[in-house]
């Protein structure tokens, strides 16, 4: 589609006559700079009035002039005038030869006119038909073009350089800027200031990437294949969106060069050594007739190049041909074949339609059963992990254990962790008071489990304000006086540092927590920690007091709420799975520490279903570390209709099986703040679809029966007619003739 805007169009003609060639262009001084600067920022009258002319707006300014748009007294057409009122550093051959060249060709109705001239005139300026919209530069700024607009454009491009050719002038800096789009979006040439005539010695240099590789050489002869390349140069520009060779290393290449000569070496040197682009090849819509043209136009020989622009157009009439018999050479081909098969649409439509709606269907129920199940699951997950906090709450809410703890936290840690390890295997009675207090709470939370038929904890731990572990059940010798301020079940950042870099201001949690995922030291398997502060009776936090579970058997520890191989528990701050039918002891057993730490790591849900999740729970943060949901009081459901099982990922196929592949999974929040965890209910989306892929089966084979039945009686019909027509030839009596 042609784009509506329009612009100053001709400035990019007139403007290349500041520029000149890069070979040419004079360095201006700090005065000329600054006088530069000053033309910019004269006010919107223009230097001088031209007779004739009514100037109506200025359209730009240039290093050495500005461009206005005027209205032609006696016509009323719009034309545009370029004042050049800094005359320090211009180069008038340049303008001079331009306006020669303009002037020569003024009867092609494909390259800008020149109306008239005043070189003489205070300050010197020409005038020029105005191009309403733009160059061709501007027109590919929004992307390139299709390839019947290319072969449009191609074509006028080429009837004006063949006009430019017959009248002996080649133009030498075809590109973009230098093709304008009138009201019509009909090619207007512009910029002849590098142009030569035909019979002309002199170099002359074009643009980076539009320029032939022989042409960058400053002692090379005008050719008209010089114009061939640049046109294929433009060819493939509006077709892939960018000029050919233009990559990253040779522009690098180029800046780092000092001198004209070794950006020309450099140029040359790249386009002779690099292969023949080819982004064009796999365009959509690209013929080989097309793409062939272009590939003659880039040719780095020469020789192997077409001769002219008329020998572009021959072939563009060539391929017109051939496109044109196409369509008849195929159908005489595929008619038949078309004709005979009419009826395979019908089936093949009819069965798509009855597949697609089974499958949306059969998706669909089992995406609001998956839902029912996460969202009960999620619910009595909730309410064990409740349980499990609101266990170690009353146990910190003790007076008497206040009273103990307030006392404990007071002594040194050193003392403390002394004795705990000398006490820890002593009977009940011997422990001191603390420890004992401690002990009955963790026994009377295992009966409690044992009687409800929940599994038991990990382990228990207290942790003083710096962080620092004082007393376990089981008793760990590694991990009982060792510091853990840098876990998030003390701090409650929902970060995990490194342990040697903890931040000074760190501080111990203020309320319950629900951990991340860590490898315990003790066990060196992952797990997750459910935490709560500790208060003296001012109420400052003295410390911290934390229950356990290992992740893999979340499901047997949570009491079996969570049941079968297709249910899945996942941290809905790092988006990391928690637990999983495949997350059990046997895996790490094998694997160091640093393995585990790297196969866990992969065990994310992929980016399709982070961006649902984020959708659902109204969350649009570009780290799920950082995703925290408002979801108080209320359970979000949330469905993934192809959803990737993150173990079905990893590398190892042992792994991998029975994982990879699609699935129709559903997803459920937790109503409480404190629990940032996700419910998956997972269904394997090629079970669930089953039988829709047997009735496609059934039903493919029945369409494929009545298609060849049909062929076979269409055969059998015309082996009939034959023989009949055969029989009548044969029978026909001597000398009759055919009606």
């Amino acid at each position: 589609m042609l784009p509506g805007g329009k612009s100053n169009g001709l400035r990019h003609c007139l403007a290349r006559n500041d520029m000149a060639d890069f070979d040419k262009t004079e360095i201006q001084d700090d005065d000329e700079r600054e006088d530069a600067r000053q033309l910019s920022l004269q006010g919107n009258s223009p230097p001088s009035e031209i007779e004739g002319y009514s100037v109506v707006r200025r359209l730009g300014t240039g290093a050495y002039g500005t461009v206005w748009l005027a209205r032609e007294d006696r016509t009323g057409r719009m034309v545009a005038i370029k004042y050049y009122p800094h005359r320090r550093g211009l180069n008038w051959s340049l303008l001079n030869r331009e306006v020669e060249k303009l002037a020569a060709l003024y009867s092609s109705r494909n390259i800008v006119r020149l109306l008239d001239v005043g070189w003489n005139a205070e300050p010197p300026y020409y005038v020029m038909e105005f191009v309403e919209n733009g160059s061709l530069g501007e027109y590919l700024a929004s992307g390139a073009l299709g390839v019947e607009e290319t072969v449009r454009i191609t074509q006028q491009v080429c009837g004006a350089l063949i006009e430019a050719h017959g009248a002996g002038v080649l133009h030498c800096d075809l590109k973009p800027d230098n093709v304008l789009l009138d009201a019509q979006y009909q090619v207007r040439l512009c910029d002849f200031g590098q142009s030569r005539m035909s019979h002309e010695q002199s170099s002359a240099l074009g643009t980076l990437f539009y320029m032939a590789p022989e042409q960058a050489n400053l002692e090379a002869i005008p050719d008209a294949r010089w114009d061939v390349y640049a046109v294929g140069a433009l060819m493939y520009h509006m077709l892939t969106g960018q000029p050919p060779y233009r990559a990253p290393d040779v522009q690098r290449k180029l800046e780092l060069c000092e001198t004209l000569q070794s950006r020309l070496d450099v140029y040359q040197k790249y386009i002779n050594d690099a292969p023949l682009p080819d982004l064009h090849h796999h365009l959509k819509g690209m013929d080989k007739d097309l793409a062939g043209l272009v590939d003659q136009c880039l040719a780095v020989d020469p020789k192997q190049r077409l001769p002219n622009a008329q020998a572009i157009l021959d072939q563009f009439s060539s391929r017109s041909r051939n496109r044109s018999r196409r369509p008849l050479l195929l159908l005489g081909v595929v008619g038949p074949l078309l004709l005979m098969a009419a009826m395979v649409p019908i089936f093949v439509g009819a069965l798509s339609r009855n597949i697609d709606e089974m499958e949306t269907q059969l998706v669909q129920n089992a995406q609001d059963r998956n839902v029912l199940t996460a969202r009960g699951q999620a619910t009595s997950l909730e309410d064990e992990l409740e349980n499990r906090l609101w266990d170690l709450e009353q146990v910190v809410a003790q007076e008497e254990l206040i009273e103990l703890m307030t006392e404990l936290m007071q002594r040194p840690s050193d003392d403390v962790v002394a004795e705990c390890r000398k006490f820890h295997n002593a009977p009940l009675e011997e422990r001191p008071a603390w420890m004992q207090k401690l002990d009955v709470a963790r026994q009377t939370a295992d009966q409690q489990k044992n009687k409800r038929g929940k599994s038991l904890d990990t382990s228990w731990f207290l942790n003083d304000a710096k962080g620092r572990q004082l007393w376990r059940r089981d008793y760990s010798e590694a991990t009982v006086g060792e510091y853990y301020a840098w876990r998030d079940y003390f701090h409650g950042t929902n970060q995990q540092y490194v342990k040697t870099s903890v931040p000074d201001d760190i501080k111990p949690i203020t309320e319950s927590h629900v951990s991340l995922a860590y490898i315990s030291e003790a066990t060196k398997r992952y797990m997750v920690a459910l935490s709560v502060p500790i208060r003296s009776r001012s109420g400052e936090v003295i410390g911290v007091f934390a229950r356990t579970l290992h992740l893999g058997d979340l499901q047997e520890r949570l009491g079996q709420d969570i049941k079968g191989s297709e249910i899945a528990l996942a941290d809905r701050r790092t988006l990391q799975l928690l637990d999983h039918p495949w997350l059990k002891q046997e895996v790490f057993k094998d694997n160091s520490t640093q393995e585990v730490q790297e196969m866990f790591s992969k065990l994310v849900l992929d980016e399709t279903a982070q961006q649902t999740i984020r959708s659902a729970i109204g969350e649009f943060h570009d780290a799920p570390e950082t995703t925290e949901a408002i979801t108080a009081g209320r359970t979000i459901d949330i469905k993934v209709p192809v959803y990737s099982d993150p173990v079905g990922k990893l590398q190892s196929d042992a792994v991998a099986d029975g994982f990879s592949g699609e699935w129709i999974a559903a997803m459920s929040t937790m109503k409480s703040e404190k629990m940032p965890w996700l419910v998956i209910v997972q269904e394997d989306k090629s079970r669930a679809l089953a039988p829709v892929a047997a009735m496609k089966r059934r039903a493919t084979k029945q369409a494929w029966i009545a298609v060849l039945a049909s062929l076979a009686t269409m055969g059998c019909v015309w082996l009939f007619v034959w023989k009949a027509l055969a029989r009548t030839r044969e029978t026909r009596p001597l000398g009759a003739r055919e009606s």
